[in-house]
């Protein structure tokens, strides 16, 4: 993750610039999680004023302001492909082709029209989003996903007349697609009151986890100087569907041309032996070389039980002593879900750890003690000592997207990294075994 060091550029921007220490500076982030990070490391860094939000949060306040006769429900729900779609460059471009074609009044009711028409619109979409590159989408699922847009944009309107029976929601991706044809068809995003959402500074952390229109949207919201910060890694993309595969693939499909693309390659978080180690994870999906280490420390280390039941007790043992011998230690118990979360916190808590959380929704402490969280939720933090739990073959198989997660939590460790399973590790990990033996 990237957000101290995100942190640390607008620092240096507001030092050449103090407007840039306003509100007029945004700082988005994927989780409530860096949000919350980056909240308690700015002031540290001389910056009060810029504004930390997620995308999730901004993009729904936008959208309740500048459509606010749509249903507020957003549902959960939404078939995969249809996430695809909804998120993929080639909606955004069909959106552009269909206001270019259709000239109007520049009003909200042209922007939702448009958006209800370009969604339905089979043709439309299999030309922008079909074709033969690897992003491509399959003809039928487009027609499928058009026939569901058009179902659910009925009860839409059908809820906005008045019938209260009508199962109306938004879907989460809508958002970004509505406020685009807003910027499209009517002009700037507004405040308030009527005049133009004008930032002096946009900075995008972990743009891996962002689809290219979100990041649209925040562009067209640049003032005069179009200044902006994107940082992230496709190494450690953790979202289905956003479609991040590289610097020059995401820029392209914005449309805009990267003044600056830096590649950091000195790792100065995690030991030598970590860093290794979570590049290993990666196998041919790192795409640099090996980042420097300067710094050796503890090995990785594998630990092997015959029932969950044992772990606890060990973690218990060792989390004890821990905090006898650094209470200032901040310790991350990561799993590879909820239900794995709540066992875990659940067997540690009767072990009586001190300083125990049980993270929800990214309320990291960022205090001494022991978080226990899914890997997701702690996408882009840090912590002095880490342990991967339940490293299975069904929770980390061989496939990218788990060696993308497992990635991310072994990377958040500084000082010392310990993995743990139940029977059979891993394959990703098997390779520790042998080390070993």
């Amino acid at each position: 993750g990237f957000g101290g060091e995100i942190a640390a550029r607008i620092a240096y921007l507001a030092f050449a610039d103090p407007e840039v220490d306003s509100a007029r500076t945004l700082f988005v982030v994927f989780s409530p999680a860096l949000r919350n990070y980056v909240a308690h490391v700015q002031p540290a860094l001389g910056v009060e004023d810029v504004r930390i939000v997620t995308f999730r949060e901004w993009v729904t306040q936008q959208r309740q302001r500048h459509f606010p006769r749509l249903p507020k429900l957003v549902r959960d729900d939404a078939p995969s492909e249809a996430q695809a779609l909804l998120l993929h460059p080639g909606c955004a471009a069909a959106l552009a082709q269909h206001v270019a074609e259709h000239p109007g009044p520049a009003t909200p009711e042209g922007a939702l029209d448009d958006w209800t028409s370009v969604l339905s619109r089979s043709r439309l979409l299999r030309e922008c989003c079909g074709g033969e590159g690897p992003d491509a989408l399959r003809p039928e699922a487009i027609r499928r996903v058009a026939d569901w847009n058009r179902r659910r944009q009925e009860e839409i309107f059908a809820w906005m007349k008045g019938d209260e029976r009508s199962d109306a929601a938004l879907c989460p991706e809508d958002e970004a697609l509505l406020l685009r044809a807003w910027q499209l068809r009517v002009g700037p995003l507004r405040h308030r009151g009527e005049r133009p959402l004008r930032y002096r500074h946009v900075a995008v952390d972990e743009v891996q986890d962002f689809a290219p229109v979100e990041v649209q949207v925040l562009l067209g919201c640049l003032d005069r100087n179009q200044s902006l910060t994107l940082a992230g890694d496709a190494q450690q993309q953790v979202t289905e569907n956003k479609g991040f595969a590289s610097w020059s693939h995401f820029l392209q499909g914005l449309g805009v041309e990267g003044r600056e693309v830096e590649t950091l390659r000195v790792s100065y978080r995690s030991p030598r032996e970590i860093v290794h180690f979570a590049r290993g994870v990666l196998g041919d999906l790192a795409e640099d070389e090996v980042p420097e280490a300067p710094r050796s420390g503890s090995p990785v280390e594998l630990f092997r039980f015959s029932d969950r039941g044992a772990c606890v007790i060990f973690l218990c043992d060792v989390l004890r002593e821990l905090a006898r011998l650094e209470p200032l230690a901040s310790v991350a118990i990561l799993t590879p879900n909820a239900e794995s979360s709540e066992l875990y916190h659940e067997g540690l808590t009767r072990g009586e750890i001190p300083g125990l959380h049980r993270v929800m929704a990214g309320d990291f402490s960022f205090a001494p003690g022991v978080e226990v969280t899914e890997v997701e939720q702690a996408k882009g933090l840090e912590f002095d000592y880490v342990v991967l739990v339940d490293v299975s073959p069904s929770h980390y198989p061989d496939e990218p997207r788990a060696r993308r997660r497992l990635h991310v939590g072994a990377s958040r460790a500084v000082h010392q990294l310990w993995l743990s399973c139940v029977g059979t590790p891993s394959p990703l990990v098997q390779a520790l075994e042998a080390s070993r033996a």
